[in-house]
């Protein structure tokens, strides 16, 4: 079995990401048998599961979009409640690529009359039938792995816009240096973002602290305000408080039913 389970870590290493089916055929074994492995590894803190598959625990490992979207759905979802709710009609906002941000612009309705740029085509797929949002997206080339515009173009035409407010994603909070990026493409663009905007808001579930990925994007005094979910732990409620940030904890959504 350790062999199997190190070609499993190997496998998941290599290639990010890997569905049970997949890794059963790695394998030559049944899909119990991988579901056996993974729950084995995934104890041992060395791997991520999600619906049907896992992929590496390394956080420097950057991970597909369609992997991200299932992971702490609900958690997400009531993120992106709550930043909806501090948009005001007229308002020019930022919204990042990335699973988390998608998520507010799923949660926007059509009853105030706002303008979002975004680097995202989640996001431009999720507000392109609403009539009151303007929406603008940025040129570039095209990460296929975050769904986003990235490269000199993205970065050219995010310099012409100032917002109200930014939404950013991101993978990791360090919380003695800030929040960190698997994809060093994004990071240039984000950067750009923050400093064109009156507000940064960052939309992170409570899974993202004490990440530490490979790179820094924004310092921990460049962010006014972090939402997250009521998984948080009071010790990192704290630290980012005393370093001057608003958190604000978005409740659960209710149960449909």
């Amino acid at each position: 079995m350790k062999d199997r389970m190190d070609k499993v870590m190997e496998i998941l290493a290599r290639r990010g990401y890997r569905s049970v089916a997949e890794l059963s055929a790695d394998l030559s074994v049944s899909e119990m048998t991988v579901r056996r492995y993974l729950d084995k590894l995934e104890e041992r803190a060395l791997i991520k599961r999600t619906h049907g598959g896992a992929f590496a625990g390394q956080e420097m490992i950057e991970v597909d979009y369609r992997v991200r979207e299932t992971v702490r759905r609900a958690e997400k979802e009531a993120i992106g409640r709550a930043a909806w709710a501090l948009v005001q009609p007229g308002e020019s906002i930022f919204i990042d690529a990335g699973s988390t941000p998608a998520h507010l612009a799923l949660a926007m309705d059509d009853t105030r009359r706002i303008t979002v740029v975004t680097s995202s085509t989640t996001v431009l797929q999720a507000l392109e039938g609403k009539a009151n949002i303007d929406t603008i997206m940025l040129g570039g080339k095209v990460h296929a792995t975050s769904h986003s515009l990235v490269g000199h173009l993205a970065e050219e035409a995010v310099q012409q816009f100032r917002f109200t407010k930014a939404f950013l994603g991101t993978v990791g909070i360090n919380l003695q240096e800030g929040f960190t990026q698997s994809n060093v493409d994004e990071v240039p663009v984000k950067k750009k973002v923050a400093s064109n905007s009156r507000e940064v808001i960052v939309l992170a579930d409570s899974s993202k602290f004490d990440q530490d990925v490979l790179f820094l994007f924004l310092r921990l005094d460049q962010v006014h305000t972090v939402i997250t979910d009521v998984g948080v732990k009071p010790a990192h409620r704290a630290a980012l408080e005393e370093a001057g940030i608003r958190v604000i904890i978005a409740p659960p959504v209710p149960a449909e039913g």
